[in-house]
């Protein structure tokens, strides 16, 4: 593993390079040696330490439960037992797709036959609420940041009620911090999860004493002499807290692509294989657009399990190799202890009947659109999440509005 101030003019083989580090560039990585790939590969990560896992950040990291060296993906020996040059604290400058290399701010240029784009997304900012102590959580820096503000003494204000939102103020009161959460929406995770659930977990953090401002319009915002910030919210309430989390969702990261001529739209568009409009570049993972059956649209997918599919379908491409089955889009969430699965994605044009199934330790929720199983949630329930989700379109909707294996239904216009 090499760092930035070991750059300099280099000149690489013939072979790949994989721009990014997240899950879905070090995959790529291992998925090309594992599918026999012999030429060189070099991973390039734009930070500074090992590439690491994102998803703990939210929690456990966060939290404290769990220190920074167990968020490595791999270790530096095993890098190096694949033959894989990882290149940290030198990000891409340049993708020439003319004269196939790509230039690090070190100076380095690299040559490849193929290229792999797996620059990830950045978080989506507001440009009225930027400075001291606001912030968003995009990486390990944002974590560490955030870390060191939440104390019981902490005020923390919440702009969005999405997954990293939510888990993040689950984290900040377990802390002691105190937590508001201001969502747009008059529901939490919305669009992404049925009523039932949205509900259920409203609740929980009802009980956590976290306040949830729904509904919220949030007129502008002040910066406070003690350097902390007031929300003014459009019903002529206020709110005052001492940090800022930003959690609106996030853009793709496509500069390079862009700028290399590489067609985007809403992300880098790929096709099933996730070749680009440049036959020798790839995208994956967070950055990359391809078309959704279930959405009848293009759509980027933000998951580790995208990411991972995305990166094995990618190598299986390079080296000639059919690429493995496709399987429904999975996501994840943990709030305040409960463990949420999601399979599935839900098409927001369409109306969608949910079945609420009780568990032995959650619940199981089967979503139905035009009478077929089109996606599942599972709270604490990973042995149904696994036995359902092999059913996903596969299965038609229960006859009348109940069966004997379903407990609840509810119909509602959108998910």
């Amino acid at each position: 593993m090499s760092a930035a101030d070991a750059g300099g003019y280099t000149q690489a083989a013939s072979g790949i390079v994989i721009i990014g580090a997240g899950h879905a560039g070090v995959e790529c990585a291992y998925a090309l040696r594992t599918a026999g790939y012999a030429l060189p590969i070099t991973l390039i990560s734009a930070e500074s330490c090992e590439p690491y896992q994102r998803p703990p950040l939210s929690k456990g990291f966060l939290s404290g439960a769990m220190d920074a060296k167990r968020l490595a993906l791999r270790s530096p020996q095993a890098y190096e037992k694949q033959d894989i040059q990882v290149i940290i604290g030198d990000p891409v400058l340049g993708l020439d797709s003319k004269r196939n290399s790509v230039i690090t701010a070190s100076g380095r240029h690299i040559q490849y036959d193929h290229c792999v784009v797996a620059t990830g997304a950045q978080a989506r900012t507001l440009p009225k609420l930027q400075g001291a102590n606001v912030y968003s959580l995009r990486n390990l820096d944002d974590a560490l940041t955030l870390q060191s503000k939440l104390t019981s003494a902490c005020r923390l204000l919440v702009v969005g009620g999405g997954y990293l939102g939510l888990e993040v103020a689950a984290t900040a009161v377990k802390l002691g911090s105190s937590v508001i959460v201001f969502e747009q929406s008059p529901v939490l995770m919305s669009g992404k999860v049925s009523q039932h659930t949205s509900s259920a977990f409203q609740s929980m953090h009802d009980q956590a004493g976290i306040r949830l401002m729904r509904d919220a319009s949030i007129d502008r915002w002040e910066s406070l002499l003690n350097g902390g910030w007031k929300a003014h919210l459009s019903d002529g309430s206020t709110h005052e807290g001492d940090v800022v989390l930003v959690s609106v969702g996030a853009v793709p990261d496509i500069k390079l692509a862009v700028e290399a001529g590489v067609a985007c739209d809403g992300g880098i568009l790929v096709d099933e294989h996730f070749r680009t409009s440049v036959p020798n570049i790839f995208a994956i993972g967070d950055c990359a657009s391809g078309y959704r059956p279930e959405l009848a649209c293009n759509a980027r997918v933000e998951s580790v399990q995208n990411a991972l599919d995305s990166a094995r379908a990618a190598a299986a491409a390079i080296v000639g190799q059919p690429p493995a089955a496709k399987r429904p889009a999975t996501f994840w969430s943990e709030q305040h202890g409960r463990r949420l699965q999601i399979a599935g994605m839900i098409n927001p044009a369409q109306e969608v009947r949910d079945f609420v199934t009780a568990t032995a330790n959650g619940w199981l929720v089967e979503r139905y659109q035009q009478d077929s199983l089109v996606a599942i949630e599972a709270l604490d329930s990973p042995v149904e999440f696994v036995k359902t989700m092999k059913l996903i379109g596969s299965v038609k909707a229960p006859l009348g509005s109940t069966s004997p294996t379903h407990h609840q239904e509810t119909t509602n216009a959108h998910s």
